[in-house]
């Protein structure tokens, strides 16, 4: 068995570090490029260029965000109940495709509810606060009632399932009432969601600390990205702490 570790890692660590060497490498050269780009007042012509544009979306953002990502949704979520309404109870292909469709739906209402909380906050910053925290609490309102539809329908596709979006513990009866099929699922979903994650902190990481020496980011956007992965890090290990030491009771 350690004849096997030592035969794994021999064989692992150079494409390691060669992904290291490029990855330097790369960053040498984003960091080259964005004090070149310093220099010559490009950085200040795109941060100008871009308060331009918020400041004029901002105050229209959060209803057009809304329209364009839950009337898809809506439209998804409508023929999924459709072809409930004539399935056989039968065709697993069906099933599949309606949970596809109720999916997307939430999917949709998961991106919109994001772009209103971003332009919720430029709202504070480009003075148009009041306007916008009335727009957000519609959309707010929409949304919630989306995904109430999505829960309700998926219930009543699957009588086993149990909670009610507006309980506090909704999360929990849910998973309670899941198979194991379904536990695996998630299972599946949220490690692979924490391997994109595990990447993408890093690379942002990277990213803040290069345009801090061209730059004034400061340490604060820095400190954000660090706790996350923080979080992320301690969190995941100590649920399976937590689930190794139930298992082994």
């Amino acid at each position: 068995m350690n004849d096997t570790v030592k035969r794994d890692n021999r064989k692992s660590l150079p494409r390691f570090l060669l992904v290291i060497l490029v990855a330097g490498l790369v960053g040498g050269a984003v960091g080259f490029f964005s004090a070149l780009a310093a220099d010559l007042g490009t950085l200040n012509t795109i941060r100008e260029g871009l308060d331009v544009f918020l400041r004029t979306v901002t105050p229209w953002a959060i209803p057009v965000c809304t329209a364009a990502l839950l009337i898809p949704g809506l439209c998804l979520y409508c023929s999924a109940k459709k072809e409930y309404a004539v399935w056989d109870q039968e065709c697993d292909e069906a099933y599949q495709a309606i949970e596809e469709k109720l999916s997307y739906t939430l999917l949709f209402s998961s991106l919109a509810m994001l772009a209103d909380l971003f332009f919720l906050a430029a709202g504070f910053l480009y003075d148009a606060s009041l306007i916008n925290a009335l727009l957000f609490l519609i959309s707010l309102v929409f949304l919630i009632l989306l995904q109430q539809k999505v829960v309700d329908l998926t219930r009543r596709m699957n009588p086993e399932k149990k909670g009610s979006i507006y309980d506090v513990n909704f999360h929990k009866k849910w998973l309670d009432s899941c198979d194991e099929l379904e536990r695996a699922q998630i299972g599946q979903a949220a490690f692979h969601a924490y391997k994109i994650l595990n990447g993408l902190c890093p690379a942002l990481w990277v990213i803040l600390v290069l345009l801090s020496l061209v730059t004034e980011v400061g340490l604060l956007p820095i400190l954000m990205v660090v706790l996350i992965w923080g979080v992320l890090q301690v969190s995941y290990t100590l649920e399976c702490i937590r689930l190794s030491r139930r298992k082994s009771h």
